[in-house]
């Protein structure tokens, strides 16, 4: 595993062109897999470095390539099309939204229907549900609360004759 660490350790230093660390250069000193490997990877870096190939232009590439920029650039624009017929398919289905709700509305049961005149007996009972939703508002809290009330004064009660036994028992 360490081994595998310091070869790590050197093809990276071989990669950024910079010496050995001093830990790298003993394990290369005690190791005879790490010293080969260093070797072997100095001797390949060095071959690799000294035959860069040198690729050469041909001589009709810049001469394509400027053609290619200038008919860019000669290129006509795009003619404008005109923007109504893309207008076309989106009102033809706003017009069949409308129609479909302007027929559901006409045909429905209740669009004929009107409100008739309100009567003092449908005001009478919507003031009583009002009147009723209030005292239910002020009540609520004390029914909420009574039942813990109660189990707290049982509680005490209990805990009081407990100490009285308690006290009762010792001498």
């Amino acid at each position: 595993m360490r081994s595998w660490l310091k070869k790590f350790e050197i093809s990276n230093a071989l990669n950024d062109r910079k010496p050995f660390s001093p830990a790298v250069d003993q394990a290369i000193a005690r190791s005879a897999e790490v010293r080969r490997f260093a070797e072997n990877s100095t001797s390949l870096d060095r071959a690799l470095r000294s035959q860069l190939p040198k690729p050469e232009a041909s001589a009709s590439l810049h001469a394509s390539i400027m053609g290619a920029v200038r008919a860019a650039r000669r290129a006509p624009a795009a003619e404008s099309q005109p923007g109504w017929p893309r207008w076309i398919p989106v009102s033809g289905l706003a017009l069949l939204v409308v129609l479909g709700v302007s027929l559901a509305i006409r045909f429905s049961p209740n669009a004929g229907s009107q409100a008739g005149p309100a009567d003092s007996h449908t005001f009478a009972a919507a003031g009583s549900a009002l009147e009723l939703g209030g005292s239910l508002m002020r009540e609520a809290p004390a029914a909420a609360i009574s039942p813990l009330s109660d189990e707290m004064a049982r509680l005490d009660r209990d805990l009081a004759s407990t100490e009285q036994f308690l006290l009762a028992t010792l001498p």
